[in-house]
């Protein structure tokens, strides 16, 4: 499989990457100059044609899959199962940067454990290799037995253990300077590390990480009326500290079928079906922690020595207990049924990274944070047979929904994310963490215009407000199916509302002041009264409502009918995936999400010259022998 990559960055600062170049380029410069060279205005704004060309970024990888069980029945209703998965991939990314890059808007140099190498682009070129092997083992034995009894009794049990593997092997070379030089524009820049007369490599890097878990799970069924689920699980990680690698994770589930009691008689003639359920579990995570972060990371090179990530022995899986309810239901001949949920989360010892200081130096120290996460909500599911398929033309509704409430308790201190970059903003932060509020609160002053100077105006001395959140309080989807004889159709929507996005493209770029230095702008802030020399604080000037509807997927197939021996089924399709978007943000995708985290802590919300969904067609053929 081979991949190609285009420019892009979280952090490309106020120069911008592809997407930011694109936006803010001066639509009447040239792409190219008269001597046939990709135009460069010489004031550091970037030729985003030139970016596409002169930047290539392709990786080739290579991966062996495979899986193999065996299943023997012990006794009557015991069946023993072994599985043996082994995933293994290796890649190989190129990357070259073409000499001809102007150093006024291409002025970086490669730093390798403090040491600056001073291999500017312009005139050297400059070529990154990355070798990436992976590896997943996988290993598991279960025992399933399965029993009906005769009066009415059903049992399903599951017992196992199971074992996986990851490593990761990293290497990489850098290359810069050539031999022959690649000045005009019909010069040929040879892509082959090979061709750099100076060459400097990256630290190695080596991970392992094991996950070892013993479960077990019970399913009884009393007279298809009472349903019941018992789970346990131990998971063995090690990625945790001596102290805490295991985390115990019990589950119970319960439903009652209402309908097939005898007192229910009365309700058959309306409900073909009418069941009440009631959970209770707790799962574990070790997201987002590294294969050695609680073991403590130290980096030797050259006779340095850098602690990277300080040791926590004590520190334990995250944990998130749900408990909820639910009703199923089932009317008009089953052409109606649907689920409501209600449910709550509470999440605990949540996985920190924190800075540290000591001996005149900064480290981090993964923790588990006090406090907790409380997510609470309901869920309605519906499918709706609006036209049953048993005819030539039919119709299928289906329709989900969920609200949720997100708040952040017991924490007593207060945690900031949300980094915001553009020229000027070095140090600002737009998002918190603290009780009583939803996680991925917004924080900033409340912007009120401009005054007659052309100043911004700040509510409350320009103190910070907390103002929503990035959390959406309500998702839906909705999808419609169509048969027509051979034909068969799709529509699926989506929409998500009751968040905020923070426009940090318009925060960096869409500024007054942008129009003296050449870089394009929007309308409103071309025509606006404000100060050229107006700072680009952050504020609510450029948090918005994220609320969307998306025309995510639309789908339309014929099956042909076939008279061939050789060739058993045959059908043909069409797919358009995000074909349509309705939204007020002003963005290109209020669904963008641009890491913007600080210190480790997750941000949520951000669009910082990101790269909206792609709009796909696809056409395929399906055959079956």
């Amino acid at each position: 499989m081979q991949n190609a990559y285009a420019p892009t960055t979280n952090d490309a600062g106020y120069l911008g990457s592809l997407i930011g170049a694109t936006i803010t380029f001066n639509p009447s410069f040239p792409i190219y100059s008269a001597n046939g060279a990709f135009y460069d205005p010489g004031d550091g704004n970037r030729n985003p044609v030139q970016m596409l060309n002169h930047f290539t970024d392709n990786d080739e990888i290579k991966r062996m899959l495979t899986n193999t069980s065996l299943s023997y029945e012990l006794v009557k209703g015991l069946v023993y199962k072994a599985t043996f998965g082994y995933d293994k991939s290796s890649s190989l990314r190129k990357s070259f940067a073409d000499p001809r890059l102007p150093s006024n808007a291409y002025g970086g140099t490669t730093v390798i454990n403090g040491r600056n190498l001073n291999n500017s682009i312009q005139g050297n070129g400059r070529a990154v290799y990355q070798d990436l092997d992976l590896s997943t083992l996988l290993v598991e034995h279960t025992g399933t037995y399965d029993r009906v009894f005769n009066n009415g009794h059903v049992i399903n049990a599951v017992a196992g253990f199971s074992y996986q593997r990851y490593k990761n092997e990293y290497a990489a070379q850098v290359g810069w300077g050539l031999t022959t030089p690649v000045v005009t524009p019909t010069d040929v820049f040879v892509k082959d590390i090979d061709n750099f007369t100076n060459h400097d490599v990256y630290v190695p890097g080596f991970t392992k990480t094991e996950l070892q878990s013993y479960f077990g799970r019970v399913n009884y069924i009393i007279a298809d009326k009472y349903l019941l689920t018992a789970t346990f699980r131990a998971d063995g990680s090690s990625k945790f500290g001596a102290d805490n690698k295991y985390g115990y994770f019990p589950a119970f589930a319960a439903k009652w079928r209402i309908i097939k009691e005898t007192f229910a008689t009365g309700l058959t003639s309306f409900f073909d079906d009418l069941s009440i359920r009631a959970n209770y579990g707790k799962l574990g995570s070790q997201d987002g922690l590294g294969a050695y972060d609680a073991l403590g990371l130290k980096l030797e090179y050259l006779g340095s020595s850098t602690v990277l990530t300080e040791d926590n022995p004590s520190l334990k899986w995250e944990e998130a207990t749900t408990t909820g309810a639910g009703l199923d239901f089932s009317i008009l001949k089953n052409r109606l049924n649907g689920t409501f949920d209600f449910y709550y989360t509470k999440r605990k010892d949540l996985l920190f990274l924190k800075r540290t200081s000591g001996f005149g130096a900064t480290s981090t120290r993964w923790e588990n944070l006090p406090g907790f996460v409380r997510n609470q909500g309901v869920e309605l599911a519906l499918n709706f047979q609006a036209v049953p398929r048993k005819r030539k033309f039919g119709w299928d509704i289906n329709y989900n929904m969920t609200f949720l409430k997100n708040r952040v308790t017991e924490l007593n201190q207060i945690v900031i994310t949300g980094a915001v970059h553009g020229q000027g903003l070095s140090g600002a932060y737009a998002q918190t963490i603290q009780d009583g509020y939803a996680l991925f609160t917004w924080k900033m002053p409340v912007f009120l215009g401009f005054d007659g100077n052309g100043d911004q105006r700040l509510a409350n001395g320009s103190q910070d407000q907390l103002l929503g959140s990035a959390l959406p309080k309500f998702t839906a989807g909705l999808t419609n199916s169509f048969t027509y004889g051979k034909w068969n159709a799709s529509v699926f929507l989506n929409a998500v509302t009751g968040f905020y996005v923070y426009n940090n493209t318009a925060n960096a770029l869409f500024l007054r002041g942008s129009v003296k230095t050449a870089h394009n702008v929007t309308y409103a802030v071309a025509n606006s009264n404000e100060d050229p020399i107006n700072p680009g604080s952050v504020s609510t000037r450029f948090l918005e409502k994220g609320d969307f509807i998306r025309l995510s997927n639309a789908t339309l197939s014929y099956t042909f009918a076939l008279k061939n021996n050789l060739i058993k089924s045959l059908s043909a399709y069409a797919t358009g995936q995000n074909l349509a978007l309705w939204t007020d943000y002003s963005g290109l995708d209020p669904e963008v999400n641009v890491d913007k985290n600080i210190g480790g802590i997750p941000s949520r919300g951000f669009d910082y010259a990101g790269y909206p969904k792609a709009r796909t067609f696809t056409l395929g053929i399906n055959l079956g022998f």
